[in-house]
């Protein structure tokens, strides 16, 4: 699998170093981008499902939806790091891919 980053109106040079920088925090973390991701699509579906007792995530979901969080903030601050503030998107934009 790979990541993308896909911010609109960033140049190819400044989405590949916003990918450098969200697998710098997943290579520090020890944990892949699947497993990061994964522990996003259970929160995220435990969300969707209006949170419901049966289906809280696991503390290794929440440990790794958080490293995901962490890498999206580090790819949009490397991506976007010459931007005017007001430019910079605040949401996720890093995808795993396969």
């Amino acid at each position: 699998m790979t990541l993308r980053l896909n911010i609109p109106g960033a140049t190819e040079a400044e989405m590949r170093r916003g990918i450098e920088a969200a697998e710098k925090v997943f290579a520090t973390a020890g944990v892949s981008a699947e497993q990061a991701a994964y522990g996003m699509f259970a929160l995220e579906g435990w969300d969707d499902a209006s949170f419901p007792d049966d289906g809280e995530p696991t503390e290794d979901d929440d440990n790794a939806a958080a490293i995901w969080m962490e890498a999206n903030k580090a790819a949009i601050n490397a991506c976007c790091a010459d931007w005017p503030a007001d430019q910079v998107p605040p949401y996720l934009m890093l995808e795993l891919v396969d």
